[in-house]
């Protein structure tokens, strides 16, 4: 592994946090499974809240944050720069994927 790539560990923890310093909170929640989702983003009342299913392998639940995060004004939030590379990436669902350490990928 190269010495400056965080583990996708490090980079959840980093996702987390600066949501949460935005304000989003983070539920995890099964969702129906006819939803075919892992996750998303809405507003209940006048909350934001971020939906994770708990059964969502690492490098999915990364997929649901960094899509939340996306969608929302992070420029002036501290961001890890691999993450922050990503965020301003215009190819987005390519990168999002090559940006994570997603060696248990296969598992799941």
């Amino acid at each position: 592994m190269h010495p400056h790539t965080v583990d996708l560990t490090s980079q959840l923890g980093a996702l987390e946090r600066a949501l949460t310093r935005m304000g989003i909170r983070l539920l995890e929640e099964e969702l129906p499974e006819e939803a075919h989702i892992d996750g998303g983003l809405c507003r209940v009342d006048h909350e934001m809240v971020l939906y994770v299913s708990p059964g969502a392998p690492p490098w999915r639940r990364a997929e649901v944050l960094l899509d939340a995060l996306r969608r929302l004004p992070h420029r002036d939030i501290w961001l890890p720069p691999e993450i922050r590379r990503v965020l301003e990436s215009e190819d987005f669902g390519e990168k999002s994927s090559r940006l994570l350490s997603l060696e248990d990928r296969g598992e799941h």
